[in-house]
């Protein structure tokens, strides 16, 4: 479901005696805006028809269409506040225009808008009708994604300890701020991580035994927004052979 809604004033292009350039017949993409920031992922829309005798009034309506990575083709989405609906032009204009905009897109998908329009006559019959699309907007998850890797350990000189190192990946598309890494019962913080890099954390934890297994963790805290919070944690075999 979309975060957020906003829908721009339709405007049309008044006459007052001098000629006027009526717009085009057209169905644009004017921004489409992403962002690892949910409020600040944006796509507007916008439709624009001439004026066409003998209609006096003209009228357009969206349908926003959504295609996700799993989805076939592309989908209509129904129930979105300001699509599905007719907008109508004050009567004896030059041409009409109109913008939608839309905030907090769920992403990853890529959204465009399906643009009708019809002319009317003084009685309200449809004297004219045509449909566009608009360009797509794409929208990538641009999130971090932490994902833990292979985990390796050796004997402390401390009696019971280990110090196990464990690879940490960060295979989203921004940097992740600072979070935690647990391995078994003992933590450690790491600072941050770019896109696309690795980092070896130590943690200092008791001694694993031979054939068990242990719990590693990336962002056990929860305190990064991810592109997926299902691949945080993962169960390494004990690495410390003889142990």
């Amino acid at each position: 479901m979309l975060v957020a809604l906003s829908v721009a004033t339709g405007s049309a292009l008044a006459q007052d005696g001098a000629p006027v350039e009526p717009p085009a017949l057209a169905a644009t993409l004017e921004q489409c805006a992403t962002s690892v920031l949910p409020a600040q992922r944006v796509a507007e829309f916008v439709g624009s028809m001439p004026a066409s005798a003998p209609a006096t009034r003209m009228r357009m309506r969206f349908d926003l269409e959504r295609l996700r990575p799993r989805d076939a083709r592309w989908q209509r989405l129904r129930g979105v506040p300001g699509f599905g609906d007719w907008e109508a032009s004050a009567p004896s204009r030059a041409g009409f225009v109109f913008h939608k905009r839309l905030d907090g897109l769920p992403v990853p998908a890529s959204y465009r808008a399906v643009v009708r329009f019809r002319w009317e006559d003084a009685r309200g019959r449809v004297v004219r009708r045509a449909r566009l699309r608009t360009p797509v907007c794409a929208q990538p998850d641009l999130r971090p994604n932490l994902v833990p890797g292979p985990l390796t350990g050796i004997f402390d000189t401390r009696p019971g300890l280990a110090i196990y190192t464990l690879v940490v990946r960060n295979t989203g598309r921004s940097a992740a701020g600072p979070f935690s890494v647990r391995v078994g019962g003992a933590t450690t913080e790491v600072d941050g991580l770019g896109p696309g890099q690795s980092r070896t954390v130590l943690v200092v934890n008791a001694l694993c035994l031979a054939g068990t297994s242990t719990l590693a963790e990336v962002d056990a805290d929860d305190s990064v927004d991810e592109s997926s919070e299902r691949n945080n944690d993962a169960r390494r075999r004990c690495p410390l052979w003889g142990a």
